[in-house]
């Protein structure tokens, strides 16, 4: 038995390592010395075979195949028959494809242990590294001139596969690239899918100055053309619709000042006409909405009615003051630095509508009889709700409770109900202590 696991210990160390198998085998003489054991077939007496103890009988075959080559000075050496099922040694098939990606990752590519974790922990990556190495991707994307913030923004890549994203890779270098970078969202799709688009552009690319329309939008936005990508990746159809209504609607949103961002942001305004998009954009310059936003183009018209009348009500509480800071500043008597740097504090309160701040503020000056103090004590009330903020008080003051601030009322439901619990024991307390008083009074006249 002993012999069989010395057997099987041999042909293990000959199959695994890259070392000639006269190597393998003079290991094997080397562990049966040790324990003091005649090796299984390499010792035996006879030239056709050898039986050893266990009654295991060694041919001739598989003595020139396992047993250790001796030459003529009585060396070892390699033979000119050596064994064609050895196999070439890769460190890959002994270090787990994790370590092998994130030692990658670390030493050749010298990202940040968050940056490795955040490649790492990407749910495409993790269910992928365990099919296949990604390190042979990895390195024909950096071939390529792919940079390593690229892979921290889109870790699918490394999962690509390798014809694959070869014949992408193609498809892509037919453009008129300024970086591939600009275009590696891009390699996510589909192959006939990104043929179609990359056929598109570069039809395009001979009426268009810049190339295509990536580089295109870009120039008009001001806006680096990853972050284009970024998001035109995801929105396919303005790559495919035609380029005069692109041209169109971009130019009007641009006219009428709304952000670069958030039209990257909110692509399916695109997708109406000109004339309707200029339309809806002139309705909210007239209703004076500070800040345009593209969800008006496509909004319902309810909802693009209620949006300019809220508006309208915040101009009329405002007058002449130009934000809420001032008219809260004007309403508790400071000066605006002063109201600024309170606010600040709350920094919530600033994006309230005025026309709320105008509700809650009239319920505790002229109602509820808070203080300007005690509000400006407390500017987070500002935030709060009417209906919750006039429940809270006019129960506290049901109870006889006039509260010294106004945080109470800030609170949390758990920590307001806790209050309230807390002050009705109190109060029966304190009326018991009482009622036991005035009996005690009697007795000692």
């Amino acid at each position: 038995m002993f012999y069989q696991v010395l057997r099987n210990f041999h042909r293990i160390i000959t199959i695994h390592t890259p070392a000639p198998k006269y190597a393998a085998s003079a290991a094997l003489t080397s562990v049966c010395h040790k324990f003091g054991v005649l090796s299984v077939c390499g010792l035996s007496s006879s030239p056709a075979n050898a039986q050893d103890g266990s009654g295991y009988v060694c041919t001739k075959g598989e003595q020139d195949v396992d047993a250790a080559y001796v030459g003529p000075d009585g060396q070892s050496g390699p033979r000119e028959n050596a064994p064609s099922y050895v196999v070439p040694y890769s460190a890959e098939d002994e270090t787990p494809r994790r370590y092998i990606l994130v030692d990658v990752l670390r030493t050749r590519y010298r990202l940040s242990d968050s940056d490795v974790n955040r490649i790492m922990s990407d749910e495409v990556v993790k269910r992928t590294f365990h099919q296949r190495s990604l390190v042979r991707t990895l390195d024909m994307l950096s071939l390529e001139g792919v940079t390593k913030q690229s892979f921290i923004n889109y870790p699918w890549l490394i999962t690509l596969e390798k014809m694959r994203l070869q014949d992408k890779l193609a498809l892509v270098q037919t453009l008129q690239l300024r970086d591939i970078n600009d275009f590696v969202p891009f390699l996510r799709l589909s192959v006939p899918r990104l043929r179609k688009l990359v056929s598109i552009m570069n039809r395009e690319s001979k009426i268009l100055s810049q190339g295509n329309r990536i580089y295109y939008i870009s120039e008009l936005l001001k806006v680096d053309p990853k972050i284009v990508t970024k998001y035109l990746s995801k929105r396919l159809f303005i790559l495919e619709m035609p380029f005069d209504m692109l041209e169109q609607n971009l130019q009007h949103m641009i006219n009428y000042n709304v952000s670069p961002i958030n039209i990257l942001k909110d692509l399916w305004a695109f997708r109406y006409t000109p004339k309707s998009v200029q339309l809806r954009l002139e309705r909210a310059k007239r209703a004076k909405k500070d800040k345009i936003m593209p969800w008006m183009v496509r909004c319902p018209e309810p909802i693009l009615q209620r949006s300019f009348k809220l508006t309208l009500d915040e101009l009329a509480v405002l007058g002449e003051k130009k934000n809420v800071v001032e008219y809260v500043a004007e309403r508790l008597q400071f000066d605006i630095e002063s109201m600024r740097c309170i606010m600040e504090r709350h920094p919530a309160v600033m994006r309230v509508r005025v026309t709320k701040v105008k509700e809650v503020l009239d319920y505790l000056l002229n109602e509820a009889g808070f203080t300007r103090h005690e509000i400006a004590n407390v500017p987070r009330i500002l935030c709060h709700g009417l209906e919750t903020t006039k429940q809270r008080i006019e129960e506290l003051k049901s109870y006889g409770c006039r509260p010294s601030s106004l945080v109470i009322v800030c609170r949390s439901k758990r920590e307001y109900d806790k209050f309230v619990k807390s002050w009705l024991e109190t109060d029966l307390k304190m009326r018991k202590y009482k009622k036991d008083d005035q009996h005690k009074e009697p007795e000692e006249t």
